[in-house]
C-alpha cells in the first residue's frame, strides 16, 4: 500500500471489459509530507476519488477480482481510500 496524489484521468476508446464503468487515474506516489516519490502508476478507483485527492493505493493478486466481482481482472492497483488528514509525528 502507498499514499498517492491523483494526477489525471485515463480515457480510452477501447479497453478490457473489466474496466467498463470504472474510473482509471494516473497517480503519483507521495511521502506523508506529500512530496512526490518514484514513478507514476495507473490505478482503478473503488471509492469515488477525483483529481487532486490524496489516496491510499494498493492491491494484491485477486483483490480486484473480489472487489469488482469479476472472473478475470487485469487490474494491478486499486484506489482504496481517500485521505482526509495525515497526522504523523517524527520520533527521532
Amino acid at each position: 500500500m502507498f499514499l498517492a496524489k491523483i494526477k489525471k484521468r485515463v480515457v480510452s476508446t477501447r479497453k478490457h471489459p473489466a474496466y467498463n464503468g470504472k474510473h482509471v487515474f494516473v497517480v503519483q506516489p507521495v511521502n506523508p509530507d506529500l512530496k512526490a516519490v518514484g514513478n507514476e502508476w495507473v490505478a482503478v478507483d473503488y471509492v469515488g476519488a477525483s483529481i487532486g485527492d490524496i489516496v491510499v493505493c494498493g492491491g494484491a493478486p485477486g483483490v480486484a477480482q473480489q472487489v469488482f466481482q469479476l472472473d478475470y481482472a487485469p487490474i494491478r492497483t486499486l484506489i482504496m481510500a481517500i485521505v482526509d488528514k495525515i497526522d504523523f509525528r517524527d520520533f527521532q
